[in-house]
């Protein structure tokens, strides 16, 4: 696919192009995207309310039945089920098993396990076990 840039900063208002043989989910997800505002969730900490931007979330998991958010350096609690914060979730989270989804921009490293199994070392050092079922998709996305 040939893929061109036009940059003009005097342009008011932006706008996207597409020459296509046919429509494809992947381009109707790059459509939703491009035309969404920045996505958020909200997170608790103590008794304060907190507007994440999801871009700046790496791992969204579920720990002793509670929805933890983590970001760079904070983690957040997510009034709600692991599937109601991943709805509408950008292509850049990815499902690492039934109680965790990663932001794949954020893995520092894999990790091969001696039992096989991967772990996914997150760039704020948090360290995320891949499901066995989960690893095929995983490869794909990184390009592996």
């Amino acid at each position: 696919m040939e893929i061109k840039f036009n940059i003009d900063k005097d342009l008011q208002k932006e706008k996207a192009e597409f020459w296509l043989k046919k429509m494809t989910d992947k381009i109707r997800k790059i459509t939703q995207e491009l035309q969404s505002d920045p996505q958020i969730l909200w997170g608790y900490r103590k008794e304060t309310a907190y507007a994440i931007e999801v871009s700046k979330i790496y791992l969204i998991q579920v720990e002793n039945e509670k929805t933890i958010i983590y970001t760079q350096d904070k983690t957040y609690l997510f009034k709600g089920r692991l599937y109601q914060a991943s709805i509408n979730l950008p292509t850049d989270f990815i499902e690492a098993s039934r109680s965790a989804i990663l932001n794949y921009r954020f893995i520092d490293h894999l990790e091969i396990i001696s039992n096989g199994n991967i772990d996914a070392l997150m760039k704020n050092g948090l360290r995320v076990q891949i499901a066995r079922r989960k690893i095929k998709k995983l490869k794909e996305r990184l390009g592996l």
